[in-house]
């Protein structure tokens, strides 16, 4: 039996921490020359498009910091590896560059799965890990002091506002069942558990479950399976390349359900429509952000951005948006504390809240963050926040059901 990837990645980090928690390569002196920023991205891989995606907004980030004079009167310097999307090469990029190449600060990677056993290089050396797309349950569950996840939410709470809003449709509009084809990843899992519950208990019966793996790219038969389940409304639990696949699938057999929620991937948002053109129309997410947020300091992030990373479609991905938030309360706390002491800037950011462009967040005693996510959805090529109502970057209605692939 194929041992959980889940459980493979906790278990690294779990080894990883129980090693030791020797902070003497922690580098607590400004530096005479640059402060060097260290991360393992997933540049390649099955990662890569979201991976590259919140790399851009680390550099976004760090170019705006430079311009303005740098940090604390230094230059910043990104220190930057390709793990390839693969744990056990982003745990030993993290190690060299605590340990090799003496970095200032950390940031972290894209995806829970990288974020669990990279956090625990991080915990061992008492460096502040701050990062933007890692927030499963297990990334948390053993209370680390020096992580930092910068959503708005953590992963349980990604996918309510699709469901309140589904749970707020009348009675005779309302699904009377519901799919659940998901990746074998933490943050998926998580999201994907929380809903399924709370739609089961709403009455919305699971006429479909299937975990399959990371490596998995033909979606024929998943498809065809969620056809036959007949099931109303699809949630899939996705990563990127995972939910364009599903998509081609479903509509290369003309299936349509009244709705389709993806837990990755629509916010990626130029790869995501340069794969499937019209057929984004209808699709919904759970962020922290949209392109046209209202937030201090979003146009002339937004704006930087497209100046370079110029696309056709000029769409910013909201793993960008995560990217440059990280890089926000990074600098946040290195102003506050005066200095690059990672001990220092994890106390600072557990007593403290942070604007970015995401909103304002904080942290419990876990680095866990406690706002909520928005309800998004895409219609007429881009992307609009359509729930909670009274959210101030609302900018459309949900549109169900969905218009037809």
């Amino acid at each position: 039996m194929r041992k959980p990837l889940t459980a493979t990645i906790i278990g690294l980090a779990l080894a990883l921490t129980a090693c030791g928690t020797n902070n003497s390569s922690a580098q607590s002196a400004l530096p005479s020359g640059p402060i060097v920023i260290g991360v393992s991205q997933a540049l390649t891989g099955d990662k890569s498009d979201p991976g590259t995606a919140i790399n851009q907004g680390y550099a976004v980030w760090a170019k705006q910091v430079n311009d303005a004079g740098g940090l604390l009167g230094h230059q910043v310097q990104l220190k930057v590896y390709d793990n390839q999307s693969l744990a056990d090469t982003a745990v030993s990029q993290y190690e060299r560059l605590v340990t090799v190449d003496k970095v200032n600060l950390l940031v972290g990677p894209f995806s829970s799965a990288l974020t669990i056993p990279t956090s625990a290089v991080a915990e061992k050396y008492k460096m502040a890990f701050v990062e933007g797309a890692g927030g499963a349950p297990a990334v948390f569950q053993r209370k680390f002091k020096y992580i930092f996840f910068v959503q708005p939410a953590v992963a349980e709470k990604q996918a309510d506002p699709f469901v309140n809003y589904i749970l707020s449709l009348p009675a005779d509009q309302r699904p009377k069942s519901a799919a659940y084809p998901q990746q074998d990843d933490p943050f998926v899992s998580a999201t994907e558990d929380g809903a399924q519950a709370r739609l089961e208990a709403a009455g919305i019966k699971t006429a479909y479950k299937q975990v399959y793996p990371p490596t998995q790219t033909d979606f024929a038969s998943i498809a065809a399976a969620v056809k036959h389940s007949a099931a109303d409304i699809v949630l899939g639990g996705t990563i990127f390349d995972d939910a364009v696949a599903q998509v081609q699938a479903y509509s290369a057999i003309h299936y349509q359900p009244k709705a389709i929620y993806f837990t990755s991937g629509p916010s990626t948002t130029g790869p995501f429509k340069q794969a499937l053109a019209d057929k984004v129309s209808g699709i919904m997410t759970g962020d922290g952000w949209v392109q046209s947020s209202k937030e201090p300091g979003n146009a002339k992030f937004v704006a930087d951005y497209l100046k370079l990373f110029p696309n056709k479609d000029n769409l910013v991905p909201g793993e960008a948006a995560e990217g440059y938030s990280v890089g926000q309360v990074m600098a946040a706390a290195v102003k506050a504390t005066q200095s690059v002491d990672n001990t220092k800037i994890a106390n600072w950011l557990h007593g403290h809240k942070v604007s970015t462009v995401q909103g304002e967040i904080g942290w419990d005693e876990l680095g866990r963050p406690q706002g909520s996510y928005l309800l998004e959805q895409w219609q007429n090529g881009i992307v609009h926040v359509v729930a909670p109502k009274g959210d101030p970057n609302k900018d459309a209605d949900p549109v169900y059901p969905k218009p037809d692939w």
